[in-house]
């Protein structure tokens, strides 16, 4: 099947489809099982659902297709299928059990059901033989061979399956073999490393943003060192003051909880000081708006929900939050008026609840307003909005507050980038917390002590 054709002969494409698009869509129209692990941001989503489009109403190689994705996540199936495969039929997988198992039973071409709802109906509710392909979006989902998720997946009847995970090796080989089975159950992924190895090379499909990097926009990033304002400056030497002995004596046993208390505390106050509200970061923040325009789109991320609120009071332009504590359909509106609604709009982010396959790409700027410790998490932040379809530049601005634990924890992921940019992705120490030895570093304390290498 020539997919290159026949993507390019369907009408009324939204955004043109890259070459390595074009051959994402072969690699899953070719495969019975396939694993697309594009990096965050290559449209994944896209590649799937013109495929799907290829295959059902096209081609009609198949008669029934069923996506499963993470709850959050399946509203922004069903506007990609609307965008991509606009000739399919697609409904999605709500209400109580009896209104599911009808529309199991019912002839519609595509249907959009999450993790939660297939774990319930997997083994009563969906008959053998009801579905010829199945979509697992975020299919590290499934990376607990032993869960009863995971199982649901694998009893599913199917002649395709196809897995889409920017991050398949979260933690283990466990991991990744558990995907496996549910891609190609007849492929032997238990006997070794190797040969789980050469598993995934027959399944996998994987492409960097390095790698093609020529046929996406510019990422312009600035990071602004900025000065504590007078009254941040001196509630940050008050704290520190207050508890240095109690961090040198934790920096010499090793006591990582302790250490990571007071960065946060100083971080926080790198932020906005704790009594009169000032902050030097929302006066540049402020300047980032203004000088973006009228039209702008601000995407401001910060790891504290409480900086978030006090940057909404702060800024003086429409705002939405996006925080772990919103519902979904409430998550789906914020994002909703950031994409389509009046400008300038910012859009005030939690950096770990902003979560996975997200599309924000109508942001004209994103501003890391604090930074994690992980740089991988601050890329899929960044990977919110610099997706394949837009057109202009993306502006990134970090911001990093001059002598102070920030200056420190920035030299530390500048280092992670680089150790990251020579490995694999796999999860080996990609949610490791901090050492002992990382935080003493960071406040400025020796970390030559034995005890730190916990």
């Amino acid at each position: 099947m020539d997919a290159r054709r026949l993507a390019g002969s369907r009408p009324a494409l939204p955004a043109p489809l890259h070459k390595f698009q074009r051959e994402g869509i072969s690699f899953l129209l070719e495969s019975e099982g396939a694993l697309l692990a594009d990096e965050m941001g290559l449209g994944k989503t896209v590649q799937t659902s013109v495929a799907l489009d290829l295959l059902l109403a096209r081609e009609r190689a198949i008669e029934r297709a069923l996506i499963v994705a993470p709850a959050s996540l399946v509203p922004n199936w069903m506007e990609e299928l609307a965008r991509w495969a606009p000739s399919l039929t697609v409904r999605r997988a709500d209400g109580g059990a009896t209104n599911r198992q009808a529309l199991y039973m019912l002839p519609v071409p595509v249907l959009v059901c999450s993790y939660e709802q297939l774990r319930a109906d997997a083994l009563e509710r969906i008959p053998s033989g009801t579905f010829d392909i199945v979509v697992l979006d975020e299919a590290q989902r499934i990376k607990n061979p032993d869960s009863t998720t995971a199982l649901a997946c694998r009893i599913l009847s199917r002649k395709r399956s196809w897995a889409l995970s920017a991050t398949p090796f979260e933690n283990s080989d466990r991991d990744v073999a558990s995907i496996l089975a549910f891609v190609a159950p007849k492929l032997d992924v238990e006997s070794s490393r190797s040969h789980l190895a050469e598993a995934l090379k027959a399944v996998m499909l994987r492409r960097r943003k390095a790698e093609v990097r020529h046929e996406l926009p510019p990422v312009i990033t600035q990071d602004l060192k900025l000065e504590l304002s007078v009254p941040q400056h001196r509630a940050y030497i008050a704290l520190w003051a207050e508890q240095e002995e109690a961090a040198r004596n934790a920096a010499a046993t090793g006591e990582a909880a302790v250490l990571l208390g007071l960065i946060t505390r100083l971080k926080l106050v790198c932020n906005f000081d704790p009594e009169t509200g000032g902050s030097s970061k929302l006066e540049a923040l402020r300047d980032v708006i203004d000088s973006a325009g009228p039209d702008a789109r601000v995407l401001v991320f910060s790891q504290f929900v409480r900086t978030l609120k006090r940057i909404a009071k702060g800024i003086g332009v429409d705002h939405d939050f996006l925080v772990g504590s919103m519902r979904s359909a409430a998550r789906h509106g914020a994002i909703a008026r950031f994409q389509t609604g009046r400008t300038p709009r910012v859009l005030l982010a939690s950096l770990r609840a902003a979560g996975v396959g997200l599309n924000l790409g109508a942001a004209s700027h994103v501003v890391l307003f604090d930074r994690w410790w992980n740089p991988a998490v601050e890329s899929q932040a960044v990977y919110h909005a610099h997706r394949f379809d837009r057109a202009a530049p993306l502006h990134l601005v970090r911001f990093l507050v001059v002598d102070s634990v920030e200056e420190r924890i920035a030299a530390i992921l500048d280092e992670k980038e680089a150790l990251r940019d020579r490995l694999l992705e796999s999860a080996d120490g990609s949610r490791r917390r901090p050492t002992a030895r990382e935080l003493a570093r960071i406040l400025g304390l020796p970390v030559t002590e034995p005890g730190l290498d916990s």
